[in-house]
């Protein structure tokens, strides 16, 4: 269960931040969520692939507060950044 938590926290930290990103961009709920989880796991999946540890400390465990933090930040990020794609190609035409 431990190496599932930062893929949780990750997918969580992008669920918080892709759907208001994407409504600030015009963009529907549905692609908000969506693109929130995937840019949240591929986010983490990025930064870990290049060994790139934000905050907390690589070697300690996953339940540190410092890497929760990370992996929600992390998460975020990458969902925000999808959620704000997913707003501008998703947006009403109406």
């Amino acid at each position: 269960m431990e190496n599932l938590l930062p893929l949780i926290l990750s997918a969580v930290g992008g669920v918080v931040l892709g759907p208001i990103l994407t409504k600030v961009t015009g963009g529907g709920t549905t692609g908000g969520l969506l693109g929130g989880i995937i840019g949240g796991l591929a986010a983490h999946f990025g930064l870990d692939a290049a060994g790139i540890q934000v905050l907390g400390d690589a070697a300690a465990s996953s339940t540190a507060p410092m890497n929760i933090i990370n992996s929600l930040l992390e998460g975020g990020v990458g969902g925000g950044v999808l959620g704000i794609v997913a707003g501008m190609l998703m947006k009403s035409k109406g």
